[in-house]
């Protein structure tokens, strides 16, 4: 957690750092009041921040090895807002004689205003996960009219936004004058864009990673996808979750999407499951991948391994409802090494044949585990979980954001600290 935290820092003094050569350049070669070149170097900010808002979301495995993809989402969002901001002082209290210069940059900032509150509204889980509200009115609209590809679209209007200011820039007669300036600009377009095609491309059309070995239903609900990995050196570990890309089916979009491992590598390192629930329109249609198809896998991600290999004390798998698939693959990865206890909130649900198999043998190789149909109160995991368990316990709780946020809140209320609180968040 200390590295995480450390590299964390350094992400954020990086995001902050990349502005300034261009700032540096303009200062220097442009002859304006101290409080214009203040009002510049924000738009110049807020160009270089969107630019890296595009290279992270192709969320770079050396990056997310250090700080979390979670951390990264939140870099990625928070930055987003900051740039709107410097965006919008740079609108109101800049002056431009040249009609194109001026309404290239508003069309810019009305677009990453939308782009940004649409963001926030709908796609992070800032207000969905803590408003009921929010959450209504989201799940209104994708069901009437924003499924999950239309909103990927719309947040692809960036690109739009970003060529309004690279023309907006290129059209202003006295950066021409600015020694390097436009090369360093151009420059920094060019590696971010670039960055982005090529991920893109290698995401169309990358060889296969793996190819679908098994695929059959459990349940009405629930789907067990097998996959066999092509490079034996890409091994994952446990609770580690890959985004998802099947190639050659028209039945089912090629969009990648995230799914945890079910499965642990000491079972078999070159074989992946996949326990997915069939929810969403994308999920109800895996049932008719056949076997044989090839699969693009992007990842694998996740942190929670390290954290369990590296607790010294006894390590509480909290898993609510389909959250449960990467704490199964902890478990056995790691039954029998550590002091493992899975808690399992179920939906109001039996586990079903699978589960429940799964859960007695966890339990013969020496995990505590404890199951129920509806949520644990206070009351019931005070006489669960020992005093040890508390005061020196790490906790990994996987399920929806909301319910995670009341979980985490009822756990310090008996006794944990933040610290001991680790998460993954399923915001849908």
């Amino acid at each position: 957690m200390r590295r995480q935290k450390i590299a964390t820092v350094l992400a954020w003094l990086l995001m902050f750092i990349l502005p300034l050569p261009l700032i540096m350049l303009l200062n220097q070669g442009l002859i304006e009041t101290a409080t214009n070149l203040v009002i510049y170097d924000l738009g110049i900010a807020a160009y270089v921040w969107w630019l890296a808002l595009v290279v992270i979301a192709t969320r770079p495995k050396w990056l997310e090895q250090l700080i979390g993809l979670p951390t990264l989402y939140s870099i990625h969002g928070v930055i987003g807002i900051v740039a709107l901001v410097a965006a919008t002082l740079h609108k109101f209290n800049s002056f431009s004689m040249f009609p194109l210069i001026k309404e290239t940059g508003n069309y810019a900032w009305y677009l990453m205003l939308f782009v940004i509150g649409y963001a926030v509204l709908f796609m992070s889980g800032w207000l969905i996960d803590r408003s009921k509200l929010f959450s209504d009115i989201k799940r209104l609209l994708e069901e009437k009219l924003l499924k999950h590809q239309v909103s990927v679209w719309l947040h692809r209007l960036v690109f739009i936004a970003i060529g309004l200011v690279w023309v907006h820039v290129m059209l202003i007669p006295r950066l021409g004058n600015v020694e390097g300036f436009r090369a360093v600009f151009n420059l920094y377009t060019l590696v971010a864009l670039g960055w982005y095609v090529v991920y893109k491309v290698n995401q169309k059309f990358g060889q296969a990673d793996a190819i679908v070995s098994e695929n059959h239903s459990l349940s009405a609900d629930l789907q067990q996808v097998v996959l066999k990995l092509k490079d034996p050196q890409k091994q994952y570990r446990a609770g580690d979750f890959y985004f998802l890309a099947f190639k050659s089916n028209f039945k089912i979009s090629g969009e990648a999407h995230p799914f945890s491992v079910a499965s642990a590598p000491t079972v078999d390192p070159n074989e992946v499951i996949f326990m997915i629930h069939k929810l969403g329109d994308f999920t109800k249609r895996i049932e008719t991948i056949p076997v044989g198809t090839k699969v693009k896998l992007e990842g694998p991600f996740g942190l929670f391994d390290r954290y369990v290999k590296e607790a010294k004390g006894p390590v509480i798998l909290y898993g609510l409802g389909t959250g449960v698939a990467p704490l199964f693959s902890l478990a056995i990865q790691y039954a029998g090494q550590k002091n493992i206890r899975l808690i399992w909130s179920t939906n109001g649900q039996e586990p079903g044949a699978y589960y429940t198999e799964q859960l007695e043998q966890l339990a013969k190789q020496g995990v505590a585990v404890n199951v129920k149909a509806h949520r644990f109160v206070a009351g019931e995991l005070q006489q669960l979980l020992s005093q040890a368990e508390v005061q020196n316990g790490l906790v990994i709780t996987v399920g929806s954001a909301a319910v995670v946020l009341k979980v985490q809140q009822t756990l310090r209320d008996i006794g944990f600290s933040a610290t001991q609180l680790l998460d993954e968040r399923i915001t849908m």
